[in-house]
């Protein structure tokens, strides 16, 4: 009787032998190569550049056929300010995505606004209301290029 733990390493079938850990390692990776292929955006990547200080942006696809990425910004001057600001970033026209995030207080919305080339390189990042999401001399508002 086979129990649950019980993990044979071979299966005899006749004169061939079938190593079921094999073929399901290889059915494994062609599966996360499919999903993780179909799961792709041209917009997703890491980014940097200038602002106010020095900007990074990371975006992330969900994966489940719809726009939505998941994004983190982040702005900082060494000594001085940082900040940053994640979350969903819909899409909204072509190329473009919005992020709106409550400050801690649920007294202001914080938008991003991430307006991509045409050939996904480079991604003008302005804000509107994400003053409590960083320090006074820092900002998310510049252009930035993929790394």
């Amino acid at each position: 009787m086979l129990h649950l733990f019980d993990r044979p390493t071979s299966i005899h079938f006749g004169s061939g032998t079938h190593r079921p850990t094999r073929t399901l390692a290889v059915a494994l990776l062609i599966a996360l190569s499919t999903e993780s292929a179909l799961a792709i955006s041209p917009f997703e990547g890491r980014y940097h550049g200038p602002g106010e200080g020095r900007l990074d942006l990371q975006m992330y696809k969900l994966g489940d056929g719809s726009d939505i990425h998941f994004v983190i910004a982040e702005t900082t001057i060494p000594n001085e300010c940082s900040g940053e600001v994640r979350g969903l970033a819909m899409a909204s026209g072509q190329g473009t995505f919005v992020l709106r995030q409550k400050d801690k207080d649920g007294d202001e919305v914080c938008t991003l606004t991430l307006r991509f080339s045409p050939d996904g390189k480079r991604v003008r990042m302005t804000q509107q209301d994400c003053g409590n999401f960083h320090g006074a001399s820092c900002d998310f508002v510049g252009t930035l290029k993929r790394r």
